[in-house]
């Protein structure tokens, strides 16, 4: 007699082999506003993302009467989603790290340090898409997020450690107001 979940599992059976979703099969494409240059090396430096909860959890309310508690849904906390993304620091033949580089244009476009100068959200903000595919490149999943704006400092060797041989990484973070998700 054959074991129960060998034969009940329905996604490997003759002609239903499904495959896994894997979490390194993803690409991220970073469009900052106009007037920021180097975009297009973005996508080749970024190790990891996270913080892309678009499905935020639903908060609760309570009613009482007598004995008696009943439950409604209310409102999520917050809408805003904080997707950081892990990028490694690389410098191109003219030595300049190019990714903190187009990273720092985009954050002086919301404050510059060095004038004292903040922008307007119209000219500050950026799209941030994350397309998720499977082994063979076939996209399953797209989250285009959006009004997306630089809300983390940018931590470009903060400090030094000569014991540390490993290349230098950064972790920004974005605020985004809203999404749209696709799903195949």
């Amino acid at each position: 007699m054959p074991l129960p979940h060998y034969s009940q599992d329905q996604t490997s059976r003759k002609g239903r082999n499904f495959e896994p979703v894997q979490q390194s099969l993803f690409e991220v494409t970073i469009l900052p506003p106009a007037g920021v240059q180097g975009a297009n090396m973005l996508l080749q430096q970024v190790n990891s993302i996270s913080g892309m909860e678009i499905n935020k959890a639903i908060g609760t309310q309570e009613q009482k009467f007598k004995f008696v508690t009943r439950s409604f849904a209310s409102q999520p906390e917050s809408t805003a989603i904080d997707l950081a993304v892990n990028f490694s620091l690389n410098l191109n033949d003219a030595n300049e790290a190019y990714v903190y580089k187009t990273l720092k244009d985009w954050y002086n476009q919301i404050y510059n340090a060095n004038t004292g100068e903040m922008g307007l959200k119209k000219d500050y903000v950026g799209t941030i898409i994350v397309t998720q595919f499977n082994r063979k490149g076939d996209i399953f999943r797209t989250v285009t997020l959006e009004d997306c704006f630089i809300s983390s400092g940018l931590p470009f060797l903060e400090g030094g450690d000569y014991s540390d041989a490993a290349p230098q990484v950064m972790d920004v973070t974005w605020r985004c107001d809203n999404f749209k998700e696709e799903l195949a």
